[in-house]
């Protein structure tokens, strides 16, 4: 059963945000001026901060030869976000255990996911939004998947987080 109050897609997914001045020099962030009198003007070209993705266990599944039980923890920084993407063949269980989540896959409606709420991704989803919905406060989750195990043997944790084509270039923070 889905889980989480449905709500309005946000924008699709941008590598940029506004960002003012103060902020930007307090991250030593480089910046371009759209205006150069007016601080809120401002853009950050770069990446929108991605999660770090914890590998918390590995198991092979002796009912199920050839299959693993693998477990990652997704920690979000405020408005951290995660490219669209699947899951390398993998059945995924997701488990908000602090903070909320936007979500959203395939064509379905996007969720906010609160601490405590939770969903599944089949095999082969897409999963078009994955974002702390927060500016101010972290968000982490555990993810749970079901994969052949030669998928995450050979390739790791990568291998289980596969970006659309367009954002290839953004690496996995692991």
């Amino acid at each position: 059963m889905e889980q989480g109050k449905i709500v309005p897609d946000p924008p699709k997914y941008d590598r940029r945000y506004v960002l003012k001045a103060s902020r930007a020099k307090e991250l030593n962030t480089t910046l371009l001026l759209a205006a150069p009198s007016d601080d809120t003007r401002l853009i950050y070209i770069g990446s929108r901060p991605l999660p770090t993705v914890e590998l918390v266990y590995q198991n092979q599944l002796p009912n199920c030869p050839g299959k693993s039980s693998v477990g990652l923890l997704v920690t979000y920084p405020p408005r951290g976000s995660t490219p669209p993407h699947r899951h390398g063949g993998a059945s995924v269980c997701a488990f908000v255990v602090e903070g909320t989540v936007l979500t959203k896959m395939n064509d379905g409606p996007t969720r906010m996911v609160e601490q405590g709420g939770s969903w599944f991704e089949a095999p082969g989803c897409h999963h078009k939004v994955s974002e702390n919905d927060s500016a101010t406060e972290f968000a982490k989750l555990l993810a749970t998947m079901i994969v052949d195990t030669d998928v995450v043997e050979k390739g790791g944790v990568a291998a289980l987080v596969v970006y659309d084509d367009e954002y290839k270039d953004v690496g996995l923070k692991a």
